[in-house]
């Protein structure tokens, strides 16, 4: 088959679907560690929060209804990504494909790169009022609102990644309600931290005796934690999160609307084949009580 314009474009595409898609996979994500990852057939996907329902009661007879009615509304709104680059015939011609590989593969670093930063940027804008979930509040807030009570929440604070801070921090999450002022049971069992915590947050969880301390305790804190550093997506070296993973995977949430693509363009008889690659996503969160931030000064 002679090498024309109509057709060694698509001789190409193979190829470089494999690199693409393979590169792809290769790289680690912690989206999917943190978020729930969800698909979706609509424009919009929506998260309607409801009223926890009351303890039990004894049963006498007749069993006793509860009516919830509703709390806030989270609106997901997929968004498009793209990205392509083109290919000469020449290349092909002079056989150089070691050039030509390295396009698909940069193109799905490139990709997951952005995915990454979606990802991280919730945490992120955590403190920032310009980002909000359904009550129309920052993720961490001193501030958080009910529908059924009038008394607010706070999960935001500025305390320092030590020991004391880190127990402080988890007795605030215990003591969390529920929006009816019931108690809703948070374990929290996750640290999320940037790389310059990564030493301090180490020896946290796996020291057994207290960290920087002359007396032989035992360290409380051993064991107790999962540690998950997100090095060059998390932007602040001081801030750190408290987690509970089981009601963040209720509440943190990831649509892919149409997963990433790979494809070639019609070249219409140019000596240039144009490739790119697509998908088209959005994320977010519906409720606050899995998270405690703390944003050190």
């Amino acid at each position: 088959m002679p090498l024309v314009s109509e057709n060694w474009s698509s001789i190409l595409t193979t190829g470089l679907r494999k690199v693409f898609e393979t590169t792809f996979r290769e790289q680690v994500s912690n989206i999917p560690v943190l978020f729930s990852m969800k698909t979706s057939e609509k424009v919009e996907e929506f998260d309607l929060l409801t009223d926890e329902f009351r303890d039990f009661e004894e049963f006498t007879g007749n069993i006793p209804y509860d009516s919830m009615g509703e709390s806030y509304k989270t609106t997901y709104t997929h968004k498009e990504y793209a990205r392509g680059f083109k290919v000469e015939r020449k290349l092909v011609k002079d056989d150089l494909y070691g050039t030509i590989n390295r396009k698909p593969a940069l193109l799905s670093l490139a990709a997951r790169g952005r995915r990454e930063r979606d990802g991280a940027s919730v945490f992120n804008n955590a403190f920032n009022a310009g980002f909000t979930g359904g009550d129309s509040l920052s993720l961490c807030n001193s501030a958080h609102t009910s529908k059924n009570v009038t008394t607010t929440q706070s999960n935001t604070g500025v305390l320092m990644y030590t020991p004391a801070n880190v127990e402080a921090t988890r007795r605030l999450m215990i003591r969390f309600k529920s929006g009816r002022d019931g108690v809703i049971d948070v374990n929290p069992d996750l640290h999320l931290i940037p790389l310059e915590l990564e030493e301090a947050g180490f020896e946290l969880v796996n020291s057994k005796g207290k960290v920087d301390t002359a007396q032989n305790n035992i360290n409380f804190h051993m064991g107790k934690y999962k540690l998950l550093v997100w090095p060059n997506r998390l932007t602040s070296s001081k801030a750190w999160f408290f987690i509970d993973t089981a009601y963040m995977k209720q509440f943190l949430l990831w649509f892919d609307r149409e997963p990433l693509q790979f494809f070639k363009d019609q070249d219409f008889g140019t000596l240039i084949a144009a490739y790119a690659g697509y998908m088209r996503y959005s994320f977010g969160w519906s409720h606050w009580p899995w998270i405690f931030g703390q944003n050190p000064a």
